[in-house]
Formats: C-alpha cells, structure tokens, sequence
C-alpha cells in the first residue's frame, strides 16, 4: 500500500521533473493532510509565475507541491495508487 513516503521516493528517482501527480482519492486525502501542499499560481501554457509577472496576467490557482508539481485526484486509480507525469 504505497503511501506518503513512497510517493516522495518515487518523485524523487524519476527520470525526468515530475510536473504532474494523479492519485487515487486516499492517497490525495493523505498528500493534502501532510502540509506539503501550497496553492500554487500558474499562467498559459501551464508555466509557473513569478513575482514580476504582469497584474493583467491570467494566473489559475492549482493545488501544488514544490510549488510546480500539480496534484490532482484521478478516480480511476485505486485508493492508494498514483501516477506521475513529466
């Protein structure tokens, strides 16, 4: 049963930065819990902003980690299981 740890562990030996991360709906609820998660502002082309971008910049809240690997829940995962996306 994988859990916070393992999911760390994972990002952390992927080949490429991990951007994006699916997580079956337990796991989500755990991740949140942990108080390593931060909304994050993103802008087109799903780029992280910074603190010079323009007022008039279209900036999307999203749940993230590190501040630019999004997680999301993905229903089609089991419980405990996730996904991580380049």
């Amino acid at each position: 049963m994988p859990s916070v740890q393992d999911l760390g562990q994972a990002i952390s030996r992927h080949p490429n930065p991990v951007k994006m991360i699916f997580l079956g709906f337990d796991l989500w609820l755990e991740v949140l819990g942990s108080g390593k998660v931060a909304t994050a502002l993103f802008k087109k082309g799903g780029i992280p902003t910074t603190e010079e971008e323009l007022v008039k910049t279209a900036k999307v809240p999203l749940m993230a980690v590190g501040g630019t690997m999004v997680i999301s829940v993905d229903m089609t995962l089991p419980p405990d299981g996730f996904r991580l996306a380049p």
